[in-house]
């Protein structure tokens, strides 16, 4: 039997039924009444604190119609969520044992089907009402996988009467506390905006009386533009003018307005009054609505550079940056807890069993890399004994990994250093030695410092074990007396890596050329 995080069980014949469908009818219906048409301060007041009392289903209907009928709203909540569902999704494997990478790649490809970017989409939609859920529609065959993920329509959960936190399904089989959700089967994420029930920490009521207000200014501008935004139309008849000659007259005067052409008698005429100048009074109405955009802008992004320029800067751009960042990471982290608790260790579990540790995806925006300093950095310190491993310097390059089929000759490699061409076989002098392959001009390049310098880099660089082996017996050993006899079982063990025998080479070629320039200088005195 397999427990989720709460110790509840698991039914695994209930993952691929549908528990939150819509109906017609009953407590999950699609049919909502409009909530913003008519919107009164004394109804918002009312509908936020039966939202904090339980009853939040005019609140979340008022949060939907904001975000389609404020195009301000809409726009800056967008660009919370999609600063978060757009971020590079990678998977970190608990260990490094080859049991937590089997279990890392099967949630790779989890993240890689389709749908995956949507659910994230859909979770953020807590952002703005405070809770999200969503659906998982498994299936089964060769493995448990996510079929489908189904946004549901936060009005039809509900919280639980006592404490306001646990998210419970409407259903008829119990109308007042709902129904807890089954194991495995719904992701629940929950902004945190502020502490407190999840229903008060949504952006949505943030915003609501700043909507409320521009929703009655809005009014007003429009009302104010149809009595002086156009020029006042006044029509003037004589004393003796007739019943029928003044009823032509309104006539004409109303067609002015509409169709800009009128009929009227001679006698008769029609004067155009202009409103004047009325830009003040414009200008209050607009001064308001960008007044409450802003006071939107700072509520959900945190200020106002992104959206109407620069009098919203928090100082320089290296701030403003930092408060973008610091709201998208934190939105971000908040997902990837969700997600890791709700989705991959449900996969996990129901594929390969419960796990001491589990793999985690993770939303993490990739700094801009220096290039040319990561790469002198690491030249620089891997020679004195840094080790790097090759995975992150590759994700940090942008380089993927090379393909294990590859052939030597296709990889980059380090270049080889030079080696000594063998001296010529001729016989010797009565000294020992070979006075063609020891004269100056032959052992020149043997005694250059290149040879010797190229071959020192490499063996730094390759890291080998017989390096690595040297520096744990001097830490290991007490005395210099006690590494220099401890020394020998080392060339006994570990093999020679090929750079190690390039230095061995040079070194050798070095000290038989010093030996052949002082035999030189003896013969020449």
């Amino acid at each position: 039997m397999l427990y989720d995080y709460l110790d509840r069980p698991v039914k695994t014949g209930e993952l691929t039924r549908e528990h939150a469908a819509p109906s017609l009818t009953g407590v999950r219906t699609i049919w909502n009444d409009t909530v913003a048409s008519g919107l009164t301060p004394q109804r918002l007041a009312a509908l936020l604190m039966a939202a904090g009392d339980g009853d939040h289903h005019a609140y979340l209907t008022l949060a939907e119609e904001m975000e389609e009928r404020d195009l301000h709203y809409a726009a800056e909540l967008s660009k919370r969520k999609l600063a978060v569902s757009r971020l590079p999704i990678t998977v970190e494997s608990a260990t490094d044992s080859p049991r937590d990478k089997e279990l890392a790649d099967a949630v790779r490809t989890l993240v890689k089907r389709g749908g995956f970017r949507a659910l994230l989409k859909d979770s953020l939609d807590a952002i703005g009402k405070g809770f999200s859920v969503v659906e998982i529609m498994w299936r089964t065959g060769d493995q448990w996988r996510p079929q489908l993920y189904k946004w549901r329509d936060p009005r039809f959960f509900q919280f639980d009467q006592a404490t306001r936190s646990e998210i419970r399904l409407r259903d008829e089989l119990d109308a007042f506390n709902g129904l807890a959700l089954a194991p495995y089967k719904f992701i629940t994420h929950i902004h945190h905006g502020k502490s407190g029930i999840p229903i008060r920490g949504g952006i949505a009521r943030l915003a609501a009386w700043a909507y409320l207000c521009k929703g009655y200014g809005v009014k007003d501008w429009l009302a104010f533009a149809e009595v002086f935004g156009m020029p006042l139309r006044l029509g003037k008849y004589g004393p003796s003018a007739k019943d029928d000659e003044i009823a032509i007259l309104k006539m004409a005067v109303a067609n002015l307005g509409t169709d800009a052409a009128a009929v009227f008698p001679e006698s008769m005429q029609v004067e155009l009054i202009e409103a004047g100048n009325k830009g003040g009074s414009s200008d209050f109405f607009k001064t308001l609505a960008t007044y409450l955009d802003d006071q939107v802008s700072k509520g959900i992004l945190g200020q106002t550079a992104s959206s109407s320029g620069t009098p919203g800067r928090l100082g320089d751009d290296k701030l403003q940056a930092e408060v973008r960042d610091d709201i998208r990471d934190d939105d971000a982290e908040a997902l990837e807890e969700t997600i890791n608790r709700d989705l991959v260790r449900p996969f996990i579990d129901l594929n390969f069993g419960p796990q001491d540790q589990y793999p985690e995806i993770q939303l993490r925006a990739v700094p801009p890399e220096d290039v040319k300093a990561l790469v002198e950095a690491v030249e620089k310190l891997v020679p004195l004994g840094l080790k790097v491993e090759q995975s992150v310097l590759r994700d940090k390059l942008g380089l993927p990994d090379p393909d294990p089929n590859a052939k030597p000759e296709d990889l980059l490699r380090p270049q080889s250093a030079p080696q000594p061409e063998p001296a010529p076989q001729e016989e010797t002098n009565n000294r020992g030695r070979t006075p063609a392959a020891l004269n100056r001009s032959q052992v020149g390049q043997a005694r250059t410092p290149d040879t010797l310098l190229a071959a020192t880099a490499m063996a730094a660089a390759d890291g080998s074990d017989m390096v690595a082996a040297v520096y744990r017996l001097l830490e290991d050993s007490a005395s210099l007396e006690e590494a220099s006899a401890r020394l020998i079982d080392i060339y006994e063990r570990v093999p020679v890596s090929p750079s190690a025998a390039a230095l061995g080479r040079a070194m050798l070629q070095a000290e038989m050329s010093g030996r052949a320039e002082i035999l030189d200088e003896a013969d020449d005195d």
